[in-house]
């Protein structure tokens, strides 16, 4: 007696809900009976009805229209609700693991703090969806559609990202580590700062427009990429792979890049100021970039081009300097203690307080 009390009013919340979603009363009505009864209601029309609480574990809803419905705390674990209109629906608490909504229409929806571990998402509408702090591990997002989505704090370990769209994304402080980038369709005028990027995967990929500060992103690679004024200020990218990379004009200032790989990168007129760098980046071109105050100590530099470039109170101790091109640089107090500065050229140099302490080889003056 209870329980049938208990769907009559779960009936007529649907109803009064369905009428102010501008659905049809008697449609919804039908198909709640429908789900109540059967446990599932693919191409249903439940737009605007009361969810909330139902047990609807492996459900078919596929290509429902809940547009707008309360799905408060509802189970919808393996349910299947690929291509369902879920827009303006109401998500808070419920339970998504190991859910189908690919293809499904979730623009704008509230999925803050969901758990959506495994969850199947591939070519769903994401455009302005609230992911923050969501759980979205294995989670398949190939072909989603990410734009404008808020991310920050997801952790997304081991998701599929082929062919998604991630333009204009929020990912502060997600957990990407490991992903591989490049399959994405658009990675454009994100913000990644302080994500989690170790062992991430963003080879070859243009970077313009989007945001690393203070990012994690030991051993992540980035060989051929193009990185032209972003910005990666305070970013820890010890181990990375940037061969080939293009940092023209990027902002590196405070940024640690110990043990990295550069051979061939170009940082033309990129700000490494306060940055620390050691690695092998034999003929890298750092010509007119600020490096004031830089730690390059114990860097393998042969063939390395500064030309132009401000070196003030710049730390290239113990460095292999051979052939390096300083010439025009400002090195105004910059330390060469015990470097190797054999065939290096300083032609038009500014040297005012240079330290060459036990420093080997003469520069040529060309």
């Amino acid at each position: 007696m209870r329980s049938a009390t208990v769907r009559r009013v779960l009936a007529l919340g649907a109803l009064i809900l369905a009428g102010s979603s501008n659905a049809d009363p008697d449609t919804v009505s039908t198909d709640f009976k429908r789900l109540q009864d059967a446990g599932s209601c693919a191409q249903c029309n439940l737009a605007g009805a009361d969810l909330s609480g139902m047990r609807l574990m492996s459900a078919d809803l596929s290509g429902a229209n809940l547009r707008g419905a309360k799905l408060r705390k509802t189970i919808l674990f393996d349910a299947k609700l690929s291509g369902a209109d879920l827009r303006e629906a109401t998500l808070e608490k419920a339970s998504l693991g190991r859910i189908d909504l690919s293809a499904a229409d979730l623009r704008g929806v509230d999925l803050s703090g969901a758990r959506l571990a495994h969850a199947k998402l591939s070519q769903a509408r994401l455009d302005t969806t609230n992911l923050s702090d969501s759980m979205l591990e294995h989670a398949d997002l190939r072909g989603a559609d990410l734009t404008g989505a808020d991310m920050s704090r997801a952790a997304m370990r081991h998701a599929k990202l082929d062919g998604a769209v991630f333009d204009r994304v929020t990912l502060i402080g997600a957990d990407l580590r490991q992903l591989d980038f490049r399959p994405v369709a658009d990675l454009h005028a994100s913000d990644l700062s302080r994500a989690r990027l170790q062992g991430a995967h963003l080879d070859g990929r243009d970077l313009h427009g989007n945001r690393f500060d203070d990012a994690d992103m030991q051993n992540t690679g980035l060989s051929g990429s193009d990185l032209t004024d972003v910005s990666l200020a305070k970013a820890n990218l010890r181990k990375a792979d940037l061969r080939n990379a293009q940092l023209a004009g990027a902002m590196l200032g405070g940024a640690t890049l110990t043990g990295v790989k550069m051979e061939g990168a170009q940082l033309r007129g990129a700000n490494l100021e306060d940055a620390i760098v050691a690695g092998n980046l034999v003929g890298t071109d750092f010509s007119a970039a600020r490096l004031v105050r830089a730690d390059l100590s114990g860097a393998n530099l042969k063939d390395a081009l500064f030309r132009d470039a401000d070196l003030q109170q710049a730390n290239f101790s113990s460095c292999n300097l051979y052939a390096a091109d300083f010439s025009g640089a400002r090195l105004v107090r910059t330390s060469f203690r015990g470097a190797n500065l054999r065939n290096a050229v300083l032609t038009g140099a500014d040297m005012s307080g240079a330290v060459f302490t036990n420093a080997t080889g003469a520069p040529l003056q060309k």
